[in-house]
């Protein structure tokens, strides 16, 4: 934990340069670049969407996609009711990590690949997934993010459990999603979602761990997204 524990001083180092944080002294530039990262969040999101709801309407018997587009929708959702962060991170490289790690998984193939669990189990586990992440989101209510952001500090519902309820739900949900429909392709692009996604909550921590309140929740919820294990 005490890597965590670090003074604003300290923080982010890379964070807040050169350009973008020459913006930061313009209301207006801010907002403009708020409303410009969530347009174009949206349009991936809703484009993933677009492309489930097509093959989901072609085979109405692929559950699994139909539960991936829903949690995208989801994000769409969230993203427009998210509040205002009081401190984010705009560093270039980890605008590229979060957007990839949350909507890299438009990157998927919906094509049939190789049940290596029936789809009648995986959909199953992966609609428990899907209410992971709803219950996630619905504790943070309008703290959600896409960068690393601190929007305030919330600490309950799914956040008693493990720190990021909602990236367990998206992990376990694509876990389920492979092993229902594997390919090496599909492997690829959720070995990397992962990798970039652990990435995101770690920076994600750091913002969070400058105030005492997250500080303090870092010592009685030990675990990210599995308890026992991360």
């Amino acid at each position: 934990m005490a890597e965590l524990s670090i003074l604003k001083s300290d923080a982010l180092p890379g964070a807040e340069t050169g350009f973008w944080s020459g913006l930061r002294s313009s209301e207006t530039i801010i907002d403009l670049r708020e409303g410009l990262f969530r347009f174009i969040a949206l349009a991936v999101a809703a484009v993933f969407v677009y492309r489930g709801a097509r093959h989901v309407v072609i085979d109405p018997g692929r559950l699994n996609i139909l539960l991936l587009m829903i949690s995208d929708a989801l994000t769409f959702i969230w993203l427009l009711l998210a509040r205002r962060p009081l401190v984010r991170d705009w560093s270039p490289f980890t605008v590229f990590i979060s957007l990839t790690a949350g909507f890299g998984s438009g990157l998927v193939s919906l094509q049939d690949g190789t049940a290596i669990i029936p789809l009648y189990i995986a959909a199953a586990l992966q609609f428990l997934a899907l209410w992971l992440v709803i219950w996630g989101k619905m504790s943070l209510g309008r703290s959600f993010a896409i960068l690393p952001a601190n929007r305030g500090v919330v600490t309950s519902g799914a956040y008693r459990f493990v720190r990021h309820p909602i990236y367990a739900g998206y992990l376990a949900g694509h876990i389920l999603f492979l092993l229902s429909s594997f390919s090496l392709y599909n492997f690829t692009v959720y070995a990397t979602i992962t990798l970039f996604q652990i990435h995101r909550i770690l920076r994600e921590e750091r913002i969070l761990a400058l105030t005492p309140e997250y500080r303090d929740y870092l010592g009685r919820v030990r675990y990210r997204l599995c308890p026992g294990i991360f």
